[in-house]
C-alpha cells in the first residue's frame, strides 16, 4: 500500500476536525458600496486580498474576503453577496475602524467611507459541515470558501504539539495568517556556512475532493521558504508581533527605489500603516537596515531565484510529518493506494540504437529528408554537438568543412556552420546575419538547428538574450531550433565550471529536444505503448491529443491564452506511418510538428480571444472543437482517439473535468463525439497540494532497514480502491533523488545531517512525487487500458532520459509553450 499526505475527513468527524468558522454575511448593499470604490491603475476594482490584508494587520487574525461566486446557494438565497470570514471568534471594535481608515486611503479622502456602516454583526460560530453537500456514489459539494478556510482549525491543532525529527530536539510549529505552518524558532533556521543564506520549513494543506470518495479530503505539504535577510527579490514578508499565541503575520512586501538615494527600500502596502494608526496599534514598520540573520522580520525570496540552500526538505521529513499528522489528528484517515497489477510498464529505454537512429524515425515528421544544422562559435562546442551525433549515428560524423554533408542514415544529415557573430548576445542586428547560413532548403526537406549559446546559472544575464531572438527568427524561416550551453570562458570567483559528466548529459538533452521539436521519434516510443505480452498495451492503431492551456501573465491588454494542440498518430506495427501533427495559429490548419514548432515560436505567445470564463470560455471550446473536427477529417474513420489534458489547466474551460460534475458536464470532443466518433478523456494532475504527495510505502518486500526511513515508490502505477475504478497514482522518484547522492533526503533531514555532510545544504532535495490519473470518459477503451497507456506514455520520454510529467502528446503541447520567446520563467532554454 502506498501512503501519501491526503487524508479523508469522514463526515462525522468534521466539526472535531475542522471546527467552526465566525461569518459575516455581506449584502448586494456592501456589494454595490464595493463597486463604488475607485478604480486602481490597472482600471479595474480593488481586490478583495486588499482590505483582507489590511484587515489581518489590524486583528492579527486569518481574514478572508469572498464574492458571490465563492457562496452557497442558500446564502444568496438569503442575500448574501460577499461574504467576510475570520479564523475564530468575532473580530473586536477593530473591525469597522481598519475597514473605514482602508477605505479612505483608498478614496483619498475625496468621499466619506460607505462599507463601515454596512458591516453586519457577525453570526454565531457557523459549522463547515453545515455547508458540505453529501452526494451517495460522489464527491460533496461546497462553496469555495470552505474550500479555502477550512484548514485554519486544522493547522492550529498541529501546532499545539511539537513535530518529533529523529533524535534531534522537537519543532514548534508557529501558524501564520495565511494557515500555514511555520519552523519559526531561530535554532531551526537553516543557514549555510557563510550564514548569509536562510531557509525555513512551511507546512501547508488544502481541503479538496478525491474521484469516488464521498467525503472531503485533506492534502498536506512541505516546503524550504528561502529568506531574504534584506528584502531583495521578496514579495511577502513574515512579520511576529509581540502577542502570545497571535498568528505570525504574512503581508506582501513592495521594493521600490528611494528617490534621494536610488537605494531600494522595501514597504508594506500605504492601507496598512494607515490602519495600523487608526486602530492605535504599534507600527508596523519595515527598517532600511534588517538584521543579518533572520528575526521577528522575515521576508520571503521570490522562489525563482538563485539562493546558497538547495530546495526541499526531502522524503525523510514528509514521513515525520505523516507521523506527526497521524498521532496528532487520528481521526484523519489515510487514503489507501493499491499496486494495480494489471498494469506493467515496458522497461525504460535510455540508449540511443546500437546500431543508429533508424531511417524510419524520419516518419513521424512527415518529411522525407531532416538536415540537422549545427551552428557554433567554439570548437568545444562543435565538438560536443558532433560527438552527440556520432552516439545517434553509431558510425564517426566528422564533416571536415561547411561545404560537406554527414549521413546519420539515409534520411538524416548534419551540417556545420561557424557563426560566432550570429550567435553572440550582443549582437543587434542578427538577422542581417541569418542569410550566410545558407541552409538547404525543399517543401519535403526540413532543417532543424542547433545553436550554441554562451550561459552559466552563475553568470549575470545579458542584455540582449540571443536564445529568444533567434528562436523567433529561425521561426519565421520554418526552423525549429535547440541550445547547447557554452560556458563563459571568465567565470565568478569561486564558481565551479560544469563537469565533463554535465556537460554530456546536457549535449544529449538538447539533441533530443531538437528531434522532438522535429517530429523525428525511434522505436523507443512504439516500445512503451504497444502488448509485447503484457495486458492492456496498445494493439490498434489510435490517435492521441494533447490539448494545452496556459494563462500568460504578461500582457498588458488583458491576460492571453495560450493554448496548444499536439497530434500523435500511432501505428503499433510500423513507426514510419506514425506522424506527429501540430495546430498552427499562423496557418489555421492542422501542420507537421516542425512547422507547427515554428510556426509557434515565430509569433506572439497567446490571445486575449481565449479565456477561461465568461464569454470567452464558450469561444475556446468551440476553437477547440473545430480543431478536433478537422483533425479526425484526416484520420481513418473509426480511429479511436484518447484526448489528455492537465486538470489545472483546463477544468474551468470543461467543467466536466472537473470532480463535482465528472462527466456530467462539457467535456473536449463533445461536438466529434456527438458524430458517433470514438472519443475518450483521460485528465492529469500534478499539484501534489490537490493529489496528496506520496511519503512511503508499506509491503514486505524491497523494504529499508532502517524503519525511519521512507521506501521509495515501486515502478508501479497505484490504484484508489474507492475511485470506481478510474483514478490512479503514478508514484516516482525524480531523476535527482536517483542520482548517486540524491537519495540524501530519505536518510536525514536537513536539521539531522552529520557534519561531514553540512554541504550538502546547499544542494535541492526532492521528495517523492506523483501524478494523478484520471479517466473521464473511457469512450470503447477499458479505464485499466486507458491508466496503462497514460503511464507508458510519460514513462517512456521522447526527449531524455526520465519519465516526464505528462503523456507524450501533452507534453509536446507543454513544452511548445514553454519554449516560447515570450514565456515569462526563471531559468533558462538551455538543455
Amino acid at each position: 500500500m502506498l501512503i501519501t499526505l491526503a487524508y479523508r475527513v469522514p463526515r462525522q468527524d468534521m466539526d472535531s476536525l475542522l471546527g467552526s468558522i465566525t461569518a459575516y454575511p455581506l449584502t448586494a448593499d456592501f456589494e454595490k458600496a464595493w463597486a463604488d470604490l475607485p478604480k486602481r491603475e490597472n482600471q479595474r476594482q480593488p481586490r478583495y486580498s486588499a482590505l483582507a490584508t489590511g484587515l489581518v494587520a489590524a486583528t492579527g487574525k486569518p481574514v478572508k474576503l469572498f464574492g458571490e461566486r465563492d457562496l452557497a446557494e442558500e446564502e444568496q438565497s438569503a442575500g448574501s453577496r460577499m461574504l467576510l470570514l475570520t479564523s475564530d471568534a468575532a473580530l473586536d471594535d477593530r473591525l469597522r475602524v481598519a475597514v473605514r481608515a482602508w477605505e479612505r486611503h483608498i478614496r483619498d479622502g475625496k468621499k466619506p467611507p460607505l462599507l463601515p456602516g454596512l458591516l453586519p454583526a457577525p453570526e454565531k460560530a457557523r459549522s463547515f459541515a453545515d455547508f458540505v453537500r453529501f452526494r451517495p456514489g460522489r464527491v460533496p459539494l461546497m462553496p469555495g470558501w470552505v474550500f479555502r478556510t477550512a484548514e485554519w482549525q486544522v493547522m492550529r491543532q498541529l501546532a499545539e504539539v511539537p513535530l518529533r525529527i529523529d533524535d534531534r530536539a522537537p519543532v514548534h510549529l508557529s501558524m501564520d495568517t495565511n494557515g500555514s505552518l511555520l519552523a519559526w524558532e531561530p535554532g531551526d533556521l537553516l543557514a549555510n556556512r557563510a550564514g548569509s543564506a536562510f531557509s525555513m520549513h512551511k507546512v501547508t494543506a488544502r481541503l479538496t475532493t478525491r474521484v469516488g470518495v464521498e467525503d472531503p479530503v485533506l492534502c498536506f505539504d512541505a516546503q524550504l521558504s528561502r529568506i531574504s535577510p534584506q528584502g531583495d527579490w521578496a514579495k511577502n514578508v513574515w512579520i511576529e508581533r509581540s502577542e502570545d499565541d497571535s498568528p505570525i503575520l504574512k503581508l506582501p512586501l513592495r521594493r521600490r527605489p528611494d528617490r534621494e538615494t536610488g537605494e531600494w527600500r522595501s514597504h508594506l502596502d500605504p492601507a496598512i500603516a494607515k490602519i495600523i494608526e487608526a486602530c492605535q496599534l504599534s507600527a508596523l514598520d519595515i527598517p532600511d537596515e534588517l538584521p543579518r540573520v533572520p528575526g521577528a522580520i522575515r521576508p520571503q525570496m521570490a522562489s525563482t531565484r538563485f539562493h546558497a540552500l538547495g530546495s526541499g526538505p526531502g522524503p525523510r521529513f514528509m514521513l515525520r510529518l505523516h507521523e506527526h499528522i497521524m498521532s496528532t489528528l487520528p481521526l484523519l484517515v489515510p487514503l489507501p493506494y493499491e499496486v494495480d497489477k494489471r498494469i506493467r510498464l515496458a522497461p525504460r529505454v535510455t540508449k540511443y540504437p546500437l546500431d543508429g537512429l533508424p531511417a524510419s524515425a524520419v516518419g513521424p515528421s512527415g518529411f522525407r529528408k531532416v538536415t540537422l544544422a549545427c551552428v557554433y562559435a567554439t570548437p568545444s562546442g562543435r565538438d560536443r554537438m558532433l560527438a552527440e551525433l556520432e552516439e545517434l549515428a553509431g558510425q564517426p560524423v566528422k564533416p571536415t568543412s561547411e561545404e560537406q554533408t554527414t549521413h546519420v542514415n539515409s534520411r538524416v544529415n548534419v551540417v556545420t556552420r561557424h557563426r560566432p557573430e550570429l550567435l553572440a548576445h550582443e549582437t543587434v542586428n542578427r538577422a542581417a546575419f541569418l542569410r550566410s547560413l545558407n541552409l538547404p532548403s525543399g517543401d519535403d526537406h526540413l532543417v532543424a538547428a542547433w545553436l550554441e549559446t554562451e550561459y552559466h546559472p552563475d553568470v549575470p544575464r545579458p542584455e540582449i538574450d540571443a536564445k529568444p531572438h533567434l528562436r523567433r527568427l529561425l521561426g519565421h524561416l520554418g526552423v525549429p531550433t535547440q541550445f547547447l550551453a557554452t560556458e563563459p570562458t571568465v567565470l565568478p570567483p569561486k564558481t565551479k565550471p560544469s563537469s565533463t559528466e554535465t556537460k554530456k548529459h546536457s549535449a544529449r538533452a538538447a539533441l533530443r529536444d531538437l528531434l522532438r521539436a522535429a517530429g523525428v521519434l525511434d522505436n523507443r516510443l512504439l516500445d512503451s505503448v504497444i502488448a509485447g505480452g503484457r495486458p492492456h498495451g496498445l494493439d490498434r492503431k489510435a490517435l492521441l491529443v494533447g490539448i494545452h492551456a496556459r494563462r500568460q501573465q504578461t500582457g498588458t491588454e488583458g491576460k492571453p491564452l495560450v493554448l496548444t494542440m499536439v497530434a500523435l498518430y500511432v501505428d503499433p506495427d510500423d513507426l514510419a506511418s506514425c506522424q506527429v501533427l501540430v495546430h498552427s495559429d499562423r496557418r489555421q490548419e492542422w501542420v507537421r510538428s516542425a512547422e507547427g514548432v515554428a510556426d509557434f515560436h515565430s509569433g506572439a505567445v497567446g490571445t486575449t480571444r481565449f479565456g477561461r470564463t465568461g464569454e470567452k470560455t464558450q469561444l475556446t471550446r468551440d476553437v477547440v472543437e473545430d480543431r478536433l473536427g478537422e483533425l479526425l477529417a484526416m484520420t481513418p474513420d473509426g480511429t479511436p482517439t484518447v484526448i489528455f489534458v492537465d486538470t489545472q489547466e483546463t477544468r474551468t474551460i470543461w467543467p466536466g473535468l472537473q470532480n463535482a460534475q465528472l462527466n456530467a458536464g462539457p467535456l473536449p470532443g463533445d461536438k466529434v463525439r456527438g458524430g458517433s466518433a470514438d472519443i475518450a478523456v483521460v485528465r492529469l494532475n500534478t499539484e501534489l497540494s490537490e493529489v496528496g504527495r506520496p511519503v512511503t510505502r508499506r509491503e514486505k518486500a524491497n523494504m529499508p532497514s532502517d524503519p525511519a526511513k521512507p521506501a521509495a515508490p515501486d515502478r508501479k502505477v497505484y490504484r484508489l480502491p474507492d475511485a470506481d475504478g478510474r483514478c490512479w497514482l503514478f508514484a516516482g522518484r525524480s531523476a535527482s533523488i536517483k542520482a548517486k547522492g540524491g537519495d540524501r533526503g530519505a536518510f536525514y533531514t536537513r536539521w539531522t545531517l552529520p557534519d561531514g555532510l553540512t554541504s550538502q545544504l546547499a544542494v535541492p532535495w526532492h521528495s517523492y512525487t506523483g501524478k494523478e490519473i484520471v479517466v473521464v470518459s473511457p469512450g470503447s477503451w477499458a479505464p485499466e487500458q486507458l491508466a496503462s497507456l497514460t503511464a507508458s506514455l510519460c514513462e517512456q520520454a521522447i526527449s531524455w532520459d526520465d519519465r516526464t510529467q505528462m503523456p507524450v502528446p501533452l507534453h509536446l503541447a507543454t513544452v511548445i509553450d514553454y519554449d516560447h520567446p515570450d514565456y515569462r520563467v526563471s531559468g533558462d532554454e538551455n538543455a
